[in-house]
């Protein structure tokens, strides 16, 4: 879910909008509530979300500390409701945290609630916006610092990231995991699309269609095919005059939305010979596109195979050619930046998927090293131990994560997953069942818990 300029919003709500705006300073308190309502039937309008967490943060700043400990510890017993209602409707979970966050936005615990649902309602902006909240009124709270970075560079807004996670990284000079993820934040902002500034005033009211389009892309996001032409055409011609890698990263980008992919490569490996040093996130963003020239051939030979010559036998090659090419470059990734463990990570990420367990463990074991990283490596380290009859490992490695796992943490039902798998392989299926009970309370279409409840509830009878 993206979110709605006012334009694109019914009549109602811009006029309510527009009163709420005009009497946003006489009387706060009606325009809080105007655009409460607001908020609450339309999650995606920006502009309403954007004024009402401005009332609302001005109103915290002038708040009595007690009045504000009062609201917080209110806040206990709605919390477990908001988490409840989100499994099955989190849009209704995001509408339950607007009536805690009228009495206090200052609210970490209703905060995080939100930017939960929001999460599973794929709202990458509503995530952000109440992360943002927490980290204004508690910069130092490293945690949700970090989820904060993760859910700006979701939203486009790897820059603002970058911004956050170098305060982070200037209080661990010496962590090397930190480090790395610095580079590849570096790195992703500096592809990110930028809030290009056109020459004069006059450009963007421009009645010429194929201006304004280009305008309008420029500002957002590129939406289809046919609006990405227009930015390759401009980008293409920009380079005449401008031979920069800022454009010709931007022109990939419009190739990969119109799926002419070889171009794309191409665009992205001239940015990289220019680069000169090897940079993963760009390297990333070559495989990206390879990989899905290949999806897109196995998509030709399986719509009309009688078409071409031995289709099945293409298409066993092409699927072959994806887990090798992910390998290879995986490995020189690795190879290059040997201290950064999200690199190790990927790498092991392709082992597991390759069947090779051993080699995978190694690769995990190195990006554990972060906190990033922690949970999910070792939940694939246990997946892996599984895999090679070592399932009693496994389970000490899982016991041991979960004895310091935030219960918010975001691989959390990933873990819990894979100890209901490794004890299940040592018969202890009872212990298996009230692990995968714990995902459904939350998440009753994660993975085949479904039917792995009902398997484990008739053998118990």
């Amino acid at each position: 879910m993206k979110r709605k300029p006012l334009s694109k919003v019914p009549i109602y709500a811009r006029e309510a909008y527009n009163k709420a705006l005009s009497s946003a300073v006489a009387d706060p308190g009606y325009a809080m509530e105007t655009l409460r309502d607001l908020v609450k039937s339309i999650p995606d309008f920006g502009v309403a979300r954007d004024k009402l967490r401005e009332l609302e943060c001005n109103k915290a700043m002038r708040q009595n500390p007690l009045a504000k400990a009062f609201w917080v510890f209110l806040s206990v017993f709605t919390f477990p409701f908001i988490k409840l209602k989100a499994v099955k409707d989190p849009f209704a979970a995001m509408a339950m945290c607007e009536g805690p966050l009228a009495k206090c936005v200052d609210n970490p615990l209703i905060l995080t609630a939100l930017a939960d649902a929001a999460e599973d309602a794929d709202a990458a902006f509503a995530s952000a916006e109440a992360l943002s909240i927490i980290h204004r009124f508690h910069p130092n709270n490293d945690g949700n610092n970090r989820r904060l970075v993760e859910a700006l560079q979701r939203n486009g807004q790897a820059r603002e990231a970058l911004k956050i996670f170098q305060d982070l990284a200037k209080k661990n000079p010496k962590d090397l995991g930190m480090q790395g993820e610095l580079r590849s934040a570096l790195a992703l902002a500096s592809i990110e699309r930028g809030n290009w500034e056109e020459e004069g005033t006059t450009q963007s009211k421009s009645a010429d269609s194929q201006a304004a389009v280009t305008q309008q892309l420029i500002d957002g996001t590129i939406h289809d095919a046919d609006q990405a032409k227009v930015l390759i055409e401009k980008f293409t011609k920009d380079l005449e005059e401008n031979d920069s890698m800022d454009i010709r990263r931007k022109l990939a980008d419009a190739y990969m939305v119109a799926e002419n992919y070889e171009a794309a490569i191409n665009e992205m490996k001239i940015v990289a010979k220019k680069l000169g040093a090897l940079d993963p996130a760009l390297d990333k963003q070559i495989e990206k596109a390879y990989m899905m020239q290949l999806d897109q051939a196995i998509a030709t030979l399986k719509a009309d195979p009688d078409s071409y010559e031995n289709a099945e036998a293409q298409i066993e090659d092409l699927e072959k050619e994806k887990l090798s090419y992910r390998l290879r470059k995986s490995e020189a990734r690795s190879k290059a930046y040997p201290n950064d463990p999200n690199l190790h990570f990927d790498l092991g990420v392709c082992y597991f998927e390759n069947g090779d367990y051993e080699p995978s463990l190694t690769e995990f074991e190195h990006a554990m090293r972060t906190h990033q990283k922690r949970v999910i490596g070792a939940t694939y380290s246990a997946k892996a131990l599984i895999r090679l009859n070592r399932a009693e490992e496994a389970i000490a490695m899982l016991e041991k994560e979960f004895e310091t796992m935030s219960r918010l943490d975001r691989f959390r039902n990933d873990a819990l997953y894979a100890l209901g798998l490794a004890y299940e392989a040592v018969g202890r299926g009872g212990d298996a069942l009230a692990k995968y009970r714990e995902i459904a309370q939350k998440k009753p279409k994660f993975e085949d818990i479904a039917a792995r409840i009902e398997r484990l509830e008739a053998e118990t009878k």
